[in-house]
C-alpha cells in the first residue's frame, strides 16, 4: 500500500470515529449519561447554546467540560427523556483537527438546529473542543409550508 492509499485509509478511519463522537455526544443527552458526555469534551472544551438561551435559565455559553456536563444535568432536569437525531454530519479534516456540521432535531420538542463542531485528536481518541448550536424552530417551517400547500389547493379550483 502506498503512502497516498494509507493516507486516505486514516481519513476513512478518522471519519468514523468523528461520528461515533457525535452520536456518542446525541446518547449522552438522552440518556442522561454524565460520565459519556465527559468523554465527548476536551477539558478546555467551549460550547455556545445562545441560541437555545429561552429555554434555560443559566449560562447558555458554558467554558469547560465540567461546565457543560453542569449546564445540561441543569438545562434537561426539566425534560427527562428527550430524543435527539443527529443526521447529515459534514467533516471537514485538517490533520490532527476537523470541523462538522450536523442537522440536529428534537423529536419530542418543535426545534432543531445545526451543530457546528471543532474536534481535535488528543491521546484518547476524538474529542469537541468548541461546540455551538444555531437553533431552527419549525413554526417557521411549518407556516411557510402550509402557506404554500393552500395556495397550490387554491390554483387547482
Amino acid at each position: 500500500m502506498n503512502e497516498g492509499e494509507l493516507d486516505r485509509l486514516r481519513q476513512g478511519v478518522d471519519r468514523i470515529e468523528i461520528h461515533e463522537l457525535l452520536n456518542r455526544y446525541a446518547h449522552a443527552i438522552d440518556f442522561m449519561d454524565w460520565p459519556l458526555l465527559e468523554q465527548v469534551f476536551t477539558e478546555d472544551a467551549v460550547a455556545d447554546y445562545s441560541s437555545a438561551a429561552d429555554y434555560v435559565e443559566i449560562d447558555s455559553s458554558p467554558r469547560g467540560r465540567d461546565a457543560i456536563v453542569a449546564y445540561y444535568e441543569t438545562a434537561l432536569a426539566p425534560f427527562a427523556g428527550v430524543l435527539h437525531f443527529m443526521t447529515n454530519h459534514l467533516v471537514e479534516l485538517d490533520g490532527d483537527r476537523a470541523t462538522t456540521r450536523s442537522y440536529m432535531h428534537v423529536l419530542n420538542m418543535g426545534m432543531g438546529g445545526i451543530y457546528t463542531c471543532r474536534c481535535r485528536r488528543t491521546r484518547e481518541g476524538w474529542r469537541i473542543e468548541h461546540l455551538s448550536l444555531e437553533e431552527r424552530t419549525f413554526d417557521e417551517v411549518v407556516e411557510k409550508l402550509t402557506s404554500h400547500m393552500r395556495a397550490i389547493d387554491e390554483g387547482k379550483g
